[in-house]
């Protein structure tokens, strides 16, 4: 007895040991790795940030776990002078329900979350959530240190009659303690049951106020229940005890957060389908059908969540029943069935809401900066989009799609579909359809290519072929242009052709100014460099410019004018209002110093009379005569300038 004794001290030393090995290494390193984070600080997060943060809450926790086994066991190693098997496998239950009861406190932790209310998964109140945190800790502390003793008992050579026995006896305890708490914490669940999850007041089903009354007895008598269950399973001693009895006293905690699973999964459905908003922060007035709708939605949304809920419950019920062996025809399978889709709708619908939310954060960073609107639309006005908006969307749409056949697939696969035919058919329809649509084929591959090319994207200016505008949406077959004169233009992907981009890379603009012959040509390019200088220092769009506003020099001199050519280069889109800037600082510079455009003339040598009688009409007639060679010498010279591109009607 002694010798036992002190092994149990020695185990139990190696143990406290693996604690402080644990405990150190935490101050010194693990502690400076991680920040912690307050209910506060906690608000602000998105669902991404969330999870995050509580994976960075409950690390530590499980680094702190395996360096404690590490630890013990190493400590247990090196100093045993012993190979007791009895030695051995106390220690190692010890190890083992140590570390079990630390990881269901870890997994109560993200559950209910006592310190930090936002990463509450449940709906509950602070002291609520802290009293069901202990109470699933140390009904877990409980159920597995009984669970190791009676392991090891029946290790050294204990009947299976002691281990039942011992069985029942601990587990009568635990139900009669459980029902000692239900009567003590009678008024608290009365008031959980009735707490609404709503801001504003709801009307509680007369189930459920019934419920909220009298669970104080249905729950002593579910007990009961079980403890008869357990006795007829015990006194089986063929029937192999498969953990029921540990699953069925759960299975509160288990309903709790089926709940909660399957009212987000109905929330967030029916949200996606426009039905009802949970949560609703317009603070604008609605009119009376918007209320009329908000409140037939809100309705539905209640109607739908009572029905599942009553679903759950038959279904736990029937899982319950199924773990003791009972089967129900036809709803043992259904409620399997049940199960199993609504796990593999809250895995599809949590990846999706990760998927969606990163794809809007993306799209939402390649957003420009509103700025103020300007009288610029000879574009449409529409901001130019970056890559990330044009991609995005689609690869959502194609990820929400490849999702939905998955789910459908499995659903039909768990409920006992042969999928394989499916599939097959499935893929010969795609084959027949790729053969019959060769045009849509066409389309689709053409604006993958497109836009694996980056050729274009939302916001952009394009001309293609004779078509042209801004890009307003991409879908997989078409783009939608939006025309500068407001007309929008849907182009199949393989019609486009060649493209023309004005979006990449800055816009030449030259624009021609006139002059008498006797302008000053120094002073004048002077002028423009200085008005060009300026411009660029302006705060509006000096931060458009590649190139300044500078002369070119003399362009050409015609029989009545000097023509002196300017250019600039600027950001696409931005050039239009940069051109009538320049236009008017050039002139008003221009004015200032004594400059003067051209005006367009034709100078025409009038004969001399000598009849003085004759002068007044001959002088009339010659001036009739000048006027239309002046005329017609306008029109040969606009006759003569080249026709100009779609391009250049756009950029000059």
């Amino acid at each position: 007895m002694q010798g036992a004794l002190l092994n149990v001290f020695w185990v139990i030393v190696f143990v406290i040991m693996g604690f402080l090995s644990e405990y150190v290494i935490r101050r010194l390193f693990i502690k400076k790795l991680f920040i912690t984070i307050s209910d506060n600080e906690s608000r602000g997060m998105g669902s991404l940030e969330k999870i995050a943060a509580i994976i960075a809450r409950v690390l530590p926790d499980i680094l702190g776990i395996i360096i404690f086994c590490c630890a013990a066991y190493l400590y247990f190693v090196i100093f045993i002078w012993t190979d007791s098997p009895f030695v051995q496998l106390f220690f190692l239950a010890t190890v083992i329900a140590i570390t079990t009861i630390r990881l269901v406190g870890i997994l109560s932790t993200i559950i209910f979350s006592p310190a930090i209310s936002a990463f509450r998964i449940l709906p509950m109140h602070t002291p609520e959530a802290l009293a069901s945190h202990r109470l699933l800790v140390g009904t877990t502390a409980y159920l597995v240190v009984v669970l190791m003793l009676v392991v090891v008992a029946k290790k050294l050579g204990a009947t299976l009659e002691t281990t039942r026995l011992l069985q029942l006896l601990f587990a009568t305890l635990l139900l009669l303690a459980t029902f000692a708490a239900v009567l003590m914490h009678k008024d608290g669940v009365k008031r959980y049951i009735l707490d609404s999850d709503e801001n504003e007041e709801q009307n509680f089903s007369w189930g459920r106020k019934q419920f909220a009354e009298i669970w104080h007895i249905l729950t002593p008598a579910y007990l009961f229940i079980l403890w008869l269950l357990l006795v007829d399973n015990l006194a089986d001693t063929e029937t192999k005890n498969s953990g029921a009895f540990i699953l069925s006293f759960f299975v509160v905690p288990i309903w709790m957060i089926a709940d909660k699973i399957i009212q987000w999964v109905v929330g967030y459905a029916m949200s996606i389908l426009k039905i009802h908003q949970q949560h609703q922060d317009d603070d604008r007035e609605l009119s009376e059908d918007e209320q009329v709708e908000r409140k037939q939605g809100r309705e539905l949304f209640f109607r739908v969540r009572g029905l599942t809920r009553a679903a759950l419950l038959a279904a736990l019920f029937i899982w319950v029943a199924s773990l003791w062996h009972i089967t129900i025809p036809f709803f043992s399978g259904l409620a399997a069935v049940a199960i199993d889709a609504l796990v593999i709708m809250t895995i599809a619908l949590f990846f999706w809401q990760l998927i969606s939310k990163w794809i809007e954060r993306k799209i939402e960073e390649s957003l420009p900066e509103e700025e103020e609107e300007t009288t610029d639309d000879e574009w449409g006005g529409a901001a130019s989009r970056g890559r990330a908006y044009t991609l995005l969307p689609m690869i959502r749409k194609f990820i929400g799609s490849i999702l939905v056949i998955m789910v459908t697939m499995t659903i039909l696969s768990s409920m006992g579909v042969d999928i394989g035919p499916l599939l097959a058919g499935a893929g010969v329809v795609g084959l027949a359809i790729g053969f019959g649509a060769q045009k849509l084929v066409s389309d689709m591959f053409s604006g993958f290519f497109y836009l694996l090319d980056d050729a274009f994207r939302v916001g952009e200016y394009l001309t293609a072929g004779t078509v042209s505008g801004t890009v307003e949406s991409i879908t997989l077959r078409n783009i939608m242009l939006r025309h500068h004169r407001g007309m929008l233009q849907i182009v199949p992907h393989s019609e486009l052709g060649a493209i023309t981009n004005f979006m990449r890379g800055g816009i030449v603009v030259k624009f021609n100014l006139d002059f008498p012959y006797d302008a000053p040509i120094d002073k004048i390019r002077k002028i423009i460099k200085k008005v060009g200088q300026q411009m660029l220092e302006d705060e509006i769009y000096g931060k458009d410019f590649i190139r300044p506003v500078k002369s070119q020099g003399v362009r050409e001199i015609s029989n009545s004018v000097m023509t002196i050519r300017v250019k600039f280069t600027a950001q696409p889109g931005t050039h239009f209002v940069i051109r009538r800037e320049a236009y008017r600082l050039i002139t008003e510079a221009l004015n200032r110093q004594g400059i003067y455009y051209a005006h367009r003339k034709v100078i025409v040598d009038l004969p001399e009379t000598e009849n003085a009688d004759d002068a007044p009409h001959l002088k009339k007639q010659i001036a009739h005569a000048a006027g239309a060679a002046a005329q017609r010498v306008i029109e040969e010279e606009e006759g003569a300038q080249p026709k100009k591109t779609p391009g250049d009607g756009i950029l000059e």
